[in-house]
């Protein structure tokens, strides 16, 4: 026997040196690697990287970023007005580094200069009420400015009437006033009152990196915890409302940090306790580790080359790959634990290799498919996935033989127990027959009332105190986020303009049907220098029947200023007279331009992006419509490459065994998919993208069982041990998921989970017969 097995051994040597160069070579990269890489906890990066239809990507980034750093705060003194409180919150929060700017109040030199350009360019500042008053030779424009002069409640006085005889400083500043109607104008303050009477004063901010900065944005949100509270100590009555994106960032990867922290401390100690229980020895442990080790590292240097980053969602998920990797093992140190002192370790290696190999393949190729998903979080795990399962067996293959010799040869636990279970599939048609029709029923009943729900939602359990907050800001400023605006586009800023008057006649249109499309929109308050040109042409056409019916009534009049007063965009942007409208505009570096036109009380979003392609360069963002119809289209495309997949399995199963073996195998796979998804009914989670995504992962992983137990040239009590072993380490993992506070991630580990106790179950119908099994 030694001669014989000297040669296997002297063959074994260079693939292991080979093996061991590689993972040296991972390990460098690695290291050459992490210094420029990132951790990304955003939940807007697992999410399709979509443009907003056919909005230039870099205006769409640049819109997206703009709007994800910035952050609003309402503070209320109470029932009476008092702008101390809101200064104090002002002067702490000026003074945190992560703020790039802070603004509150208006000083009295920056309302001097927003005065002071509104006058300079009020020809060229003109609303559309001015506008339609305008028309017909002026009537309309010259009757409203007698009923402002004759008004109690007006305010007109004579030096504003002799210095802007058309009034249209006042028509552009009540036209902005109707855009606000909830806020209004305290001591320089924008202010808003809700119900109770209590007053609340407004500020926003702009982060100084990105909102999806884990590290930074959780530094922000416990600075501010404690700014609060430094503020209630000295204003015990002060009321503080927050909104933005960074609070949803912070509580999300919080929540992942706390579920790789709980659930990954059970899952290592339970596989821990589980091999040494078995084994009795700590080396079977060891070698576990080393396997699921070179996978982390082969699955983190590919998805580290491949994206540049780790998304927390994806080691949250690859936790599941602990369990995997070490099924690899574990069925190799099975076989040498029951035959070992009959079999060399490489003798052991041959009769399970191929076994191993086919596992590898169809759970690799379940990851792969997984790949298919426009999901950059999803896609990494199945690159991490891919590289570390497969680095896990070759590990197998090549180390495991050299490292294992002298391993002690253990009774098989349980061992009785097993050997009855197995007689009673051979001998009993009630277990064999009986129990794959109680499932198929259980699974048919627990179908029927299964529910589909495609909710981008489900992603993230979004905290109630947050949501809150934010529905009482939008409640006082009439300002929402969610996430619903056209965005028009062009070449060059006049053009963006150009194409937003033509379109803003559709938004009136929109907002007058019967059903009314949208309850309100804004746009910004700019004119295109081709609508300033065709303004000053009407208030020339206007001015003598405005300065005739002023002088009718008595009013001795200067003749009003008729001269072009040009607002460029620029000039616009860098004057106060921009402050609250700069978020809706971007311009590239190349010239093209966009604005954001925010919209709300949306009845049929459907209606409104019809409207938009009536227009060029008009787009309709709904933006969880958007993906709500991606989990759909992706959801129906997993459905159908399940179908391919079980269908390719049932003929390579038929090739390898025969119709009739084939087709019998294929029962636990079939019958594990049902099973998940009963579980996800009774469960009362819904049917959605992530479900379908667990259903992939259960025939993969659940058809290692029935190849286990298929191979001809092993035995069925090491078949048994070995399942057991690795479906009990796979549900010590992927079981941990159930308990996640995020619902899709929960979701994933109720099917993962009931799919392959499933397949275990059943995975006994796949033994070979006598003849069948070669020694």
């Amino acid at each position: 026997m030694p001669n014989a097995n000297a040669l296997p051994h002297r063959n074994a040597r260079r693939p292991a040196l080979l093996w061991a160069l590689t993972c040296l070579i991972l390990l460098g990269v690695l290291l050459s690697l992490l210094p420029g890489a990132r951790l990304n906890s955003s939940v807007l990066a697992m999410l399709p990287k979509q443009t907003l239809g056919a909005v230039p990507p870099a205006l769409n980034d640049g819109f997206m970023q703009r709007l994800d750093r910035q952050l609003v705060w309402l503070v209320s003194p109470g029932k009476q007005p008092n702008p101390q409180v809101a200064q104090q919150w002002l002067t702490l929060l000026q003074g945190s580094s992560q703020l790039s700017e802070v603004k509150g109040p208006m000083d009295a030199a920056g309302q001097k200069a927003w005065g002071e350009f509104f006058w300079q360019h009020r020809n060229g500042l003109i609303d559309s009420a001015t506008r339609a008053r305008l028309q017909n030779g002026g009537e309309a424009q010259a009757q409203w400015i007698l009923s402002q002069l004759y008004s109690a409640f007006s305010g007109v006085s004579g030096k504003e009437l002799q210095n802007d005889p058309l009034m249209l400083m006042r028509g552009s500043q009540l036209s902005l006033a109707q855009n606000s109607q909830k806020l209004r104008l305290m001591d320089g303050w924008l202010v808003t009152k809700d119900e109770a009477g209590n007053y609340w004063y407004l500020l926003h901010g702009e982060l100084s990196g990105s909102s999806f900065d884990m590290q930074q944005t959780h530094r922000l949100v416990t600075t501010l915890h404690g700014l609060e509270g430094q503020l209630k100590t000295q204003y015990p009555q002060a009321q503080l409302l927050s909104r933005g994106t960074a609070f949803y960032s912070d509580y999300a990867s919080q929540q992942a940090k706390r579920d790789i922290s709980t659930l990954g401390v059970a899952t290592v100690l339970g596989v821990i306790l589980l091999i040494v229980a078995v084994f009795r020895s700590l080396r079977p442990l060891a070698l576990c580790l080393i396997s699921i080790a070179t996978g982390a590292l082969a699955g983190t240097v590919a998805t580290l080359l491949l994206y540049g980053e780790l998304h927390l969602m994806t080691l949250v998920m690859s936790m599941s790959i602990i369990g995997i990797s070490a099924d690899y093992t574990l069925y190799y140190l099975t076989e040498r634990m029951v035959h070992g002192g009959q079999t060399s370790p490489w003798q052991s290696l041959a009769k399970v290799r191929n076994a191993l190999l086919l596992a590898l393949l169809t759970t690799v190729v379940a990851y792969l498919i997984m790949m298919l998903a426009p999901f950059p979080g999803i896609r990494q795990m199945a690159v991490f996935a891919a590289a570390g399962l497969s680095a896990s067996c070759l590990t197998v293959i090549f180390w495991h033989p050299g490292l294992c010799r002298g391993l002690p040869v253990r009774p098989v636990p349980a061992r009785g127990l097993m050997l009855r279970w197995l007689a009673a599939w051979q001998r009993h048609k009630t277990l064999s027959v009986g129990l794959p029709v109680l499932l198929a029923l259980l699974a048919v009943a627990g179908m029927a009332s299964l529910r589909v729900d495609d909710d981008i939602a489900q992603l993230q359990a979004l905290p109630q105190a947050i949501q809150a907050q934010e529905k009482t800001i939008t409640a006082l400023t009439g300002q929402s986020v969610d996430q619903k605006w056209f965005v028009v586009h062009g070449d060059s800023a006049q053009q963006t303009l150009e194409r937003l008057e033509a379109f803003t006649p559709a938004l009136a249109q929109a907002q007058a049907q019967q059903a009314g499309e949208l309850q309100s929109w804004r746009t910004l308050p700019l004119n295109s220098l081709a609508r300033q040109t065709q303004d000053l042409a009407l208030l020339k056409s206007a001015a003598p029947a405005v300065t005739t019916a002023l002088q009718r009534a008595g009013l001795t009049t200067v003749a009003a200023d008729l001269n072009a007063m040009p607002v460029q965009v620029d000039a616009w942007l860098a004057s106060p007279a921009s402050e609250g409208w700069r978020l809706l505009w971007l311009t590239l570096p190349d010239g093209q331009s966009g604005v954001l036109v925010p919209v709300n009380g949306v009845n049929n979003s459907p209606a409104l992006a019809a409207r938009a392609d009536k227009h060029p360069g008009v787009t309709w963002v709904d933006r969880k419509a958007n993906f709500d119809s991606l989990f759909t289209l992706y959801r129906s495309v997993l459905t159908g490459l399940l179908v391919v997949a079980l269908a390719v399995i049932a003929c390579g199963a038929m090739l390898r065994l025969g119709w009739r073996k084939g087709l019998i195998s294929l029962v636990p796979s079939l019958l594990s998919l049902g099973c998940g998804l009963a579980a996800l009914a009774v469960t009362g989670h819904p049917l959605n993208l992530f479900s379908l995504l667990a259903l992939v992962l259960v025939l993969g992983i659940g058809i290692n069982y029935t190849l286990f137990f298929s191979n001809p040239r092993g035995t069925p009590l090491t078949s048994m041990l070995a399942i057991t072993l690795a479906m009990l380490t796979t549900i010590l993992t992927l079981g941990m998921l159930v308990f996640s506070n995020t619902q899709a991630i929960s979701s994933f580990g109720v099917v993962l989970v009931s799919g392959i106790f499933t397949a275990f179950l059943l995975a006994p119908l796949a033994m070979p017969t006598q003849k069948e099994r070669k020694q």
